[in-house]
């Protein structure tokens, strides 16, 4: 007998849970749900939330192989190959936007926050650092990195930037993958 998974959330109070064979395709319940209660408003969270996204149908490995990307609108998907870990904060990301729209809050638009001076914080205020480089924001979570979230470069949309909280362990870690000299910096 296989082993269901396990989802549960509540949207605006009202409880949805959803027991599938994967994680996967509790992804796919995640965003449908959203997409048909709301596409525009959905879209514009994704986008709010930087949610990955694509233009391709599927997302192709280095090694060849292919994973259907979720289908949101033409030329518009959501990236599935995510960790169990990283759909959680995925979830949380989106359904904090999602929820704080229907409360009448009047959340920061897209512009407000790209102007912000400071630095994004996360618990125990630390800044975040952002990695341009994918093989070297996996090889930080190989190594022991939380991986805080990622989100769309604006400067090329067709590639990510990987955030991690700024700690003196992801410094060593960047120095000694990169093949600099690790110097502790003045705090």
């Amino acid at each position: 007998m296989e082993k269901k998974q396990k989802f549960e959330m509540d949207v605006n109070g009202e409880t949805i849970v959803w027991e599938e064979k994967s994680h996967a395709q509790i992804f796919r319940n995640f965003w449908a749900y959203f997409m048909e209660k709301d596409l525009q408003k959905t879209i514009d969270k994704i986008e709010q939330a930087g949610i990955r996204t694509s233009d391709n149908e599927y997302f192709v490995s280095i090694n060849g192989s292919k994973k259907k990307n979720i289908f949101v609108k033409e030329g518009y998907y959501i990236y599935t190959h995510l960790t169990p870990s990283a759909m959680q904060k995925t979830y949380e990301k989106f359904l904090n936007g999602w929820q704080e729209l229907n409360e009448g809050s009047h959340a920061n638009s897209v512009e407000d926050q790209e102007n912000e001076e400071a630095p994004p914080q996360v618990e125990g205020n630390l800044p975040l650092k952002n990695i341009y480089k994918k093989s070297l924001a996996m090889a930080l979570v190989r190594a022991g990195n939380d991986l805080h979230h990622t989100m769309r470069n604006r400067e090329n949309p067709k590639y990510q930037v990987y955030c991690f909280p700024h700690t003196k362990k992801l410094d060593r870690d960047i120095a000694e993958l990169t093949g600099y000299k690790y110097e502790e910096r003045a705090e």
